[in-house]
């Protein structure tokens, strides 16, 4: 294994590792990729989006989400292709750096909706407290993904069974 393997990538702060996750509304982990840390977000986009199932209360979990929330990282017309292809409202702000406006209609902006994108910065706020996940402790590319996926179902467990008591 090289170090390619490992998603470790020389970024500002020296090597660094990005994870890309995707939850739902309750704030649960559905899927996340590992990356360096000099990747881009927008190349993990489409990857994350098509390995992530969603649960649903009958039948098969669904494959799509209806919102797409998601931070000026990721905003690239590559990702709203996909989003209109698959039905996917996707609420992303511009970036004023990479580029204007194109005339006509824009693109519409759901600024309440893309407040709930707090959801997921909360889970990385709960993942920092995780001190071998934040230090990166395990340099293979075995351990650490096991280490972050330990911790997000712990947290599907006390999402789930913390209403019990």
């Amino acid at each position: 294994m090289g170090p390619d393997d490992h998603a470790l990538g020389r970024s500002h702060g020296g090597l660094t590792t990005k994870i890309h996750m995707l939850s739902d509304a309750n704030g649960v982990p559905l899927h996340f990729l590992l990356s360096g840390g000099h990747a881009s977000h927008i190349t993990y986009s489409e990857p994350l989006l098509n390995g992530a199932s969603i649960p649903s209360r009958h039948g098969r979990p669904r494959k799509l989400c209806r919102w797409l929330l998601t931070d000026k990282g990721y905003d690239a017309e590559a990702l709203r292709r996909y989003c209109d292809r698959y039905r996917m409202q996707p609420v992303i702000p511009l970036r004023t750096m990479k580029r204007k406006p194109k005339p006509g209609l824009p693109k519409l902006f759901d600024r309440p909706k893309y407040r709930q994108r707090n959801i997921i910065e909360r889970i990385f706020g709960w993942l920092k407290k995780s001190r071998r996940v934040v230090t990166r402790f395990d340099k293979l590319a075995k351990s650490y993904p096991a280490m972050v996926f330990l911790d997000c179902a712990m947290r599907c467990l006390q999402h789930h069974f913390s209403y019990i008591a």
